[in-house]
């Protein structure tokens, strides 16, 4: 095994245990993009929870923080009724907003991607909303496969990137398929 990387935010530091990608993909999923979201799941050493961390080089570095996990029963439309799977393109469509614990997220953006991790690769879609200030995010992630659809929706915060501390960049773990 490689040894960890660390870093620090906001008074806390954290441990890097996995890293991993989104390759933005065609909504066919048959053409990768080249333009990457990285994920990374941590692990808070001063509360002993688990964090994940995104971050992607657009303009510039972007960075966010996972907040909640949610589900269905927290998300309804303007008129208060609740949505499901079903509304998610009809909301891209229109770009709707979505109400999630009372707090409006306008839609930002959707797209397919390649999730990897572990050596695996799955299909996911991304719904991608915003509040009035681009202070919290809402992300709905549709993966497909196995038979059947699963949504992970949760809110994230952005980081300011010249408010994270690299603490130790860590060694990556000895390649054992060679000689």
């Amino acid at each position: 095994a490689g040894e960890p990387a660390f870093f620090e935010y906001l008074g806390d530091t954290y441990m890097i245990r996995e890293i991993h990608s989104y390759e933005e993909a065609s909504d066919d999923f048959k053409n990768l993009k080249g333009y990457f979201t990285h994920e990374l799941t941590c692990l808070n050493l001063n509360t002993g929870g688990k964090v994940s961390f995104e971050w992607e080089e657009d303009d510039a570095l972007e960075i966010s923080m996972t907040q909640e996990r949610l589900s269905f029963r927290n998300l309804t439309d303007e008129a208060g009724e609740n949505i499901d799977e079903d509304d998610l393109d009809q909301i891209a469509d229109d770009r709707d907003l979505v109400i999630a614990n009372q707090e409006k997220f306008w839609y930002e953006d959707d797209w397919a991607a390649v999730y990897r991790k572990n050596g695996r690769q799955e299909q996911v879609y991304l719904y991608e909303f915003e509040n009035e200030n681009q202070t919290r995010f809402l992300t709905i992630e549709e993966w497909s496969g196995s038979g059947r659809d699963e949504y992970r929706i949760y809110t994230s915060v952005p980081v300011d990137p010249a408010a994270v501390t690299l603490v130790s960049k860590g060694m990556p773990a000895p390649d054992r398929s060679e000689g």
